[in-house]
């Protein structure tokens, strides 16, 4: 596992999937999204990979995020928390990302999902 930590997030990089943690009380907008998924590409050299948000902290996602330049390279993504305010949210950030997208209450099931993610699809 590698660890980066950024301005916005903190980031766990495995060998097909990153967890990311947002920073409490920050506006992630389509260009922290871009930024931040560039520090991803560049981990991942290219290859495919999945991403998995695990949703600790309190803030805000703008649906612009999801512009579709910026996630191209994602092939999944899992959002995790057992909160229902955030799962609301999550089902408006489905309908803004064509690949597969899942919920989940809790981390070890969300890495399981991506660990066979290429195996399944």
């Amino acid at each position: 596992m590698i660890e980066k930590i950024t301005e916005f997030y903190r980031m766990e990089f495995y060998d097909s999937y990153v967890i990311i943690e947002a920073n409490a009380n920050i506006v992630v907008n389509s260009a922290i999204a871009e930024k931040t998924i560039q520090t991803i590409l560049d981990q991942f050299n290219g290859k495919k990979f999945v991403l998995i948000s695990n949703r600790t902290s309190n803030y805000t996602l703008k649906l612009d995020a999801y512009s579709p330049g910026i996630l191209k390279k994602v092939k999944g993504i899992a959002i995790v928390s057992k909160n229902e305010e955030v799962r609301k949210n999550a089902i408006l950030e489905q309908e803004k990302f064509d690949s597969s997208f899942a919920f989940f209450e809790n981390l070890d099931d969300a890495k399981h999902w991506a660990e066979n993610f290429f195996v399944s699809y």
